[in-house]
């Protein structure tokens, strides 16, 4: 659940791209931090926020994915770091799947917006 305290942006479209917590800190639409807080933070999300979250991200999932879509805010012990890519983002959560998924391998997973330690932009050391 979005805190109460984050502010959102949207562009002119009126499109949502992200959200200013309190401090200023721009945060996209999973919650993480995009960069430290500056007086353009809004702008930076208006203009970058959406392209930020098109890269590779790193989720702890089963392997293989199973087929359909899989609820992942709580991550079994036998789960791996995997890379993924984000299929859809929104307040209520986001999905994603393997970036290099296996033949055959469609499944989904859905992690609860804020992502938190769910999602990462590097695989842990």
């Amino acid at each position: 659940m979005i805190p109460a305290d984050w502010s959102p942006v949207h562009r002119a479209d009126g499109e949502l791209v992200g959200w200013l917590e309190p401090g200023g800190r721009p945060l996209l639409l999973t919650g993480t931090p995009m960069a430290g807080p500056g007086e353009d933070a809004a702008e930076l999300l208006r203009v970058r926020g959406l392209a930020a979250l098109d890269r590779r991200w790193w989720a702890r999932l089963p392997a293989p994915l199973p087929a359909g879509l899989l609820a992942a805010e709580d991550p079994q012990e036998d789960w791996t770091w995997q890379p993924v890519v984000l299929v859809e983002s929104s307040p209520t959560g986001c999905t994603v799947r393997p970036e290099w998924p296996a033949p055959g391998e469609t499944g989904r997973a859905l992690l609860p917006v804020p992502v938190g330690d769910l999602l990462r932009e590097e695989p842990p050391a």
